[in-house]
């Protein structure tokens, strides 16, 4: 592998090289460019790089709705450096409990009509988020049904119920972090697994102590944990685990001087071992196999956050897919995630932030379906086809794909258009919903339009008469507000309207 810099960037996989493509780039065999850039652009052409899978990817992530929902999170006194947990102080804060998490899965699965989805719930243990780590046995009693015992079983009929609302529902856990208080950390400390600095100290990282994942490896305690946690919830049967800071590396905190604290990034992560930076890779790349052998696919928080160079064929999905270089050398099928790094191939809508932010389930479904139309609905569209370009200028920049597709991000909005035709452009969107079948799209429009013109996509089919529906969280309703000539198609749209067209030929749609 080689990395190379180009005009202020590191690309570490394979050589990416800008030329001064634009033109030819933007005019290709099909179609005719619609979007332009003031000024002068920089082409980086899509280059592949070689590609193996590591493990058996159970999910197509590319094609997949994929959000966390925040149910409870652990309060603590900040008592390092004034800023840091060492430990729970007793308290929480409940966002959501199962039955709210469902109802919240049923309205997503309603307004993105069956696409197939993943929630990772955060905060589902003890007093939830980021407590009582590396231990994760048991639930947390605020987020339980009435009536259940166990907080377990409320999540294991919450996984269970979701499979009736396209969803898979699986957990967001930690590997790395060791709180004081945790029913493990004497065990981790007398087994001597916690990360501890040259001098033989515990390093303390920005949450918690940290843990050794080599040393615990070797000593098989980290197989253990997995071990007991896969027999307690039905992980196997989603298919799926998120694992949060992921790092190769020991995020460290350190007074900066000044009332100003500041975060140094330490590797290997435990000197007083003896391990290297290469042999913590090494280890994550069992821990990874280990789940895989479970049939269980690992996710993680970000393509750039020191995950120890395993952006090639372990992680097929990131929470923060960060890298401009996975994003320019990587097919999505094999690489994707949201807060995209190039905006201009598409990005996804932060469902947890939407609830977090919205404890009224109703109210914050009717936001996620804003952003679901403007965000991942264009992403899984343009996740379909392979990645040509990036043409970038000082105003914006512009996705060139295959099949004629082109995008542009500007001014905090993506357009998208197919063979010179727009699709998606200021709020309003005209996208073929693919899962559905050849003769199903959605349109939406964020401040309303009247009579407003498009051109069906070519993947659109319309045969034998075309229905209409409005969709929103509560379901659909009958729509009647569009005409059809031949591809032409007239919409008129109220502020915020979501509205399916399907042919009469695909029969009764979600």
């Amino acid at each position: 592998m080689r990395i190379k810099r180009v005009t202020g960037l590191i690309v570490a996989l394979g050589t990416l090289t800008v030329f001064d493509l634009s033109g030819e780039i933007l005019h290709g065999d099909k179609g005719q460019t619609v979007f332009t850039l003031e000024g002068p652009t920089q082409t980086t052409p899509f280059k592949q790089v070689p590609f193996t899978w590591r493990i058996t990817p159970r999910h197509d992530y590319s094609q997949t709705y994929v959000t966390k929902l925040f149910l409870a999170q652990a309060e603590f006194d900040k008592d390092h450096l004034g800023h840091f947990k060492l430990r729970d102080n007793g308290r929480q804060t409940v966002c959501m409990d199962c039955e709210t998490a469902l109802e919240a899965i049923k309205g997503m699965d309603a307004i993105t009509l069956g696409l197939p989805k993943i929630v990772y719930l955060v905060g589902w243990q003890y007093n939830g988020h980021d407590s009582k780590y590396p231990a994760f046995f048991e639930g947390n009693r605020s987020i339980a049904r009435a009536g259940d015992k166990d907080p377990l079983d409320s999540i294991r009929w919450l996984m269970r119920e979701a499979k009736k609302y396209h969803t898979a529902v699986s957990l967001h856990i930690n590997l790395f972090d060791a709180f004081d208080d945790s029913p493990l950390f004497a065990e981790y400390a007398k087994e001597d697994v916690l990360a501890k600095d040259k001098d033989g100290k515990y390093v303390m990282g920005d949450w918690g102590w940290k843990i050794s994942y080599t040393a615990e490896w070797e000593k098989g305690l980290l197989q253990k944990r997995i071990d007991r946690l896969c027999s307690l919830l039905p992980i196997a049967d989603a298919g799926t685990i998120h694992v949060d800071a992921f790092h190769n590396a020991a995020p460290v905190p350190f007074d900066a001087g000044g009332g100003r604290v500041r975060i140094r990034f330490q590797s290997p992560i435990s000197p007083w071992h003896g391990f290297t930076k290469e042999q913590d890779t090494e280890t994550k790349k069992k821990i990874v196999a280990y789940f895989d052998s479970k049939g269980i696919d690992v996710t993680t928080e970000g393509a750039d956050m020191d995950i120890g160079g395993l952006g090639e064929g372990w992680f097929p999905m990131f929470w923060h897919f960060g890298s401009r270089a996975h994003a320019l050398s990587l097919r999505a099928s094999q690489a994707c995630g949201g807060d995209c790094a190039v905006r201009a191939f598409g990005d996804n809508v932060n469902g947890e932030s939407i609830f977090y932010r919205n404890r009224d389930v109703g109210k914050a479904l009717d936001i996620f379906k804003c952003e679901f139309c403007k965000t991942a609905l264009i992403c899984q569209y343009l996740n379909r086809f392979p990645r040509k370009a990036l043409v970038e200028g000082k105003d914006g920049s512009i996705g060139v794909f295959e099949d004629g597709i082109q995008t542009m991000w500007k001014a905090r909005s993506l357009s998208v258009a197919q063979d010179g035709n727009i699709l998606a452009q200021d709020g309003d969107v005209l996208i073929p919903a693919v899962w559905l079948g050849e003769g199903a799209v959605i349109a939406f429009s964020e401040k309303g339009c009247n009579a407003k013109t498009w051109t069906a996509p070519r993947e659109v089919a319309f045969t034998g008469g075309i229905k209409g529906w409005t969709i929103d969280a509560s379901g659909r309703k009958p729509f009647t507000g569009f005409t059809v000539e031949g591809r032409k198609v007239s919409l008129t749209l109220a502020p915020g309207e979501m509205v399916l067209l399907t042919s009469a030929a695909e029969g009764q749609t979600p």
